[in-house]
């Protein structure tokens, strides 16, 4: 070996001995980091371990409170959706029945067939209760004055027998299901 391989090979000892020490020097502050963990942990006492235990123990209790509260909640949230649902279930079938119910009323106002009218009466009569039965109210419209909620204006006009905003005719009944409009109102309304 000639004079340069030689010096090559001892800086490449010198470094993997500088490398070597290196590490021992990290395992050691290592080793000693753990050492000052577990002389920590060791310092705990008994009384602060159960203090700490015990926060967590109330800790869970608090969530299992809340959880119940939550689902309490949305039991009852629940329950009361189901209640409206079943509430305005019919809606869609009440709305085509008021259809032949109004046409059963058109048909009393005609007087020519007297047995006619008795037998169409009492239809009329009976749907009537059913319909009542079931929550459906016919909205009031006379004398009344209009209300978005429950009336649409289909017309204005100037009257001096009518206030301002006065509901002068019906030209189609509205009808609530349980105080809910189903269908609004058709109205000529009085502006001044």
């Amino acid at each position: 070996m000639n004079k340069e391989d030689e010096e090559v090979q001892e800086e490449k000892q010198t470094k993997e001995s500088e490398k070597t020490d290196d590490n021992e020097d990290k395992l050691q502050k290592n080793e000693k980091t753990d050492d000052n963990d577990k002389q920590e942990e060791k310092e705990t006492t008994p009384d602060e371990i159960i203090e700490q235990l015990e926060n967590q123990v109330q800790e869970y209790r608090d969530k299992l409170q809340r959880s119940q509260a939550d689902f309490e909640n949305f039991k009852k949230r629940s329950i009361k959706e189901k209640q409206e649902f079943v509430k305005y279930a019919n809606e869609g079938l009440i709305l085509k029945v008021l259809e032949a119910y109004e046409d059963l009323g058109r048909a009393l106002e005609v007087k020519e067939d007297k047995d006619l009218r008795e037998g169409v009466e009492l239809i009329y009569k009976k749907m009537d209760k059913i319909l009542k039965d079931e929550g459906v109210e016919e909205i009031e419209t006379e004398h009344q004055k209009f209300d978005p909620y429950k009336h649409e204006a289909l017309m204005t006009q100037k009257n001096d027998d009518y206030e301002n905003n006065e509901i002068i005719q019906d030209l189609q009944k509205g009808y609530t299901l349980n105080s809910k409009v189903i269908r609004y109102s058709k109205v000529i309304v009085c502006k001044k």
